[in-house]
């Protein structure tokens, strides 16, 4: 089996769906996006394996907002967040399909890190921490 870099795929997956969130991309869109932007830094099979992450992710966002509404403050709404952090939310909720659900939250909360606001990664780590 051929040796693919998750962390890598993970990052351009959450990256096509903010971008999916933003614009409302098609799907022909988003893959020539993944195909053109991505190419140069991963292989087929890395390409392939985001493109799954993308559109499984984008698929299943109606089964994700009342997960993430259920755990947010009383006060807040799913509208209250950034495109970044629900992008990050609904792939790492997705992910926890796929990976264990430590290395989803560990990685959510990296990405967080990197991309959103300053404290975005502790409430990105309490949502997914109490979706369980």
């Amino acid at each position: 089996m051929e040796k693919v870099r998750k962390k890598l795929i993970r990052e351009k997956a959450v990256i096509a769906v903010y971008q999916y969130l933003l614009t409302n991309s098609t799907e022909k869109e988003i893959m020539n996006y993944l195909n053109e932007c991505y190419k140069p830094r991963m292989d087929e099979r890395e390409i392939e394996l985001c493109k799954e992450i993308v559109f499984n992710t984008i698929e299943r966002i109606d089964e994700y907002v009342p997960l993430i509404e259920k755990n947010l403050k009383k006060s807040w709404s799913i509208n209250r967040l950034s495109m970044m952090e629900k992008a990050i939310l609904y792939v790492a909720i997705y992910e926890r399909n796929e990976v264990s659900k430590e290395i989803s939250i560990n990685q959510a909360v990296e990405l967080a890190k990197k991309y959103c606001d300053e404290d975005a990664y502790k409430f990105i780590n309490g949502v997914l921490g109490a979706i369980g």
